[in-house]
């Protein structure tokens, strides 16, 4: 595996694939141009609050990708080119095949992170890193790559000198893996089926502590997305 997989700093050439990987992840149920489109504006929203990002190369392609965001390392405004990328995208689905509805997943899927924050300060939680994006091509599934790429990014985590850090996630993602690496649920909320949704939804704010060790993992080295 290790003659194959690099996991290295996400370059712009990435973006392609990458962003096509998330159209596949969350939004294979709309036609081919219209994910794509809403894939593009969901990555630009992730890239708008990212400070540290890796991919994993397999065969040459881009097949796992991981952002990050350490507060104190970000210094563009809330309205950076990233952003502004991401409204210019919703603004592109306007006039496509079922672009409302994508635009009603997106802006609705934020509306509840929005709420689930809301719920974990409530509670006496805050948060200085977060894992923005986590997706890993069911293709490069089994290659330990997950596990790999995530305390890449919870090192660059620690060497910043942090603490806990937090992550969104839902009954469409791998669950399981945040609760086997020690993360705690801090938060949820539950939807019932509906016209965007076929099936009920769980949303969840996941939140992990992080030890000045990890497996012999060391600091790891640090990009930042401008």
């Amino acid at each position: 595996m290790n003659e194959t997989v690099t996991i290295r700093p996400l370059q712009r050439d990435d973006y392609p694939a990458l962003i096509d990987l998330v159209r596949r992840t969350w939004y294979d149920e709309f036609d081919e141009h219209t994910g794509l489109i809403a894939a593009e504006a969901d990555w630009e929203n992730c890239l708008a609050r990212t400070t540290n990002a890796y991919t994993a190369v397999l065969d040459g392609k881009p097949v796992a990708l991981i952002l990050g965001r350490v507060d104190t390392r970000d210094a563009r405004g809330k309205w950076n080119r990233h952003k502004r990328n991401y409204v210019r995208g919703l603004l592109r689905l306007l006039p496509v095949k079922e672009g409302i509805t994508a635009i009603h997943e997106i802006v609705g899927i934020l509306a509840i992170d929005h709420e689930l924050t809301r719920k974990a300060h409530a509670a006496g939680h805050d948060y200085a890193a977060e894992v923005v994006l986590f997706v890993l091509d069911p293709e490069a599934r089994g290659l330990g790559l997950g596990k790999r790429m995530f305390r890449k990014l919870i090192a660059d985590f620690r060497d910043a000198g942090l603490k806990h850090y937090f992550l969104y996630t839902d009954t469409t993602c791998n669950v399981g893996f945040y609760e086997h690496t020690g993360l705690q649920q801090i938060a949820a909320i539950s939807l019932p089926a509906s016209r965007v949704h076929k099936e009920s939804m769980s949303f969840y704010l996941y939140e992990g502590t992080i030890k000045r060790t990890d497996d012999g993992i060391n600091g790891s080295q640090q990009t930042l997305v401008g």
